[in-house]
């Protein structure tokens, strides 16, 4: 519901945002349907898919890091231009999204005949 309510809040913001604002968009809406789809045991995609979204995350959160450390001009397509936001905003970010990702690695990564732990 909060993520429904954050997405019509940025509406009138879409049309100054950049590659990097669609990004977050995009993966923060895949993490809280990951996050949904495990929870509640919904089959939505497969294991290839799910496993490609958790690489696609990953490898994105890595160039992140790179792209926020440094001032390597070719990555700065990856850093929002709305508000100046830092390293430490971008692993803080990161890190609170971390179970979320955790349950899309176990949507992809599941073994066959294990089943998933839910706690």
């Amino acid at each position: 519901m909060l993520t429904a309510i954050g997405t019509l809040m940025v509406i009138p913001t879409v049309g100054s945002w950049n590659l990097a604002s669609w990004e977050g968009m995009i993966e923060s809406i895949l993490l809280a349907v990951g996050v949904f789809v495990f929870v509640y045991k919904k089959p939505l995609f497969n294991k290839a898919v799910w496993k490609t979204i958790f690489i696609a995350i990953l490898l994105v959160w890595i160039i992140q890091i790179f792209a926020y450390s440094t001032n390597i001009q070719f990555l700065s397509f990856l850093k929002v231009n709305i508000i100046e936001h830092g390293i430490g905003f971008a692993l803080f970010s990161m890190i609170i999204a971390i179970p979320a990702l955790e349950a899309i690695y176990k949507l992809g990564f599941q073994k066959e005949n294990s089943q998933p732990a839910i706690r």
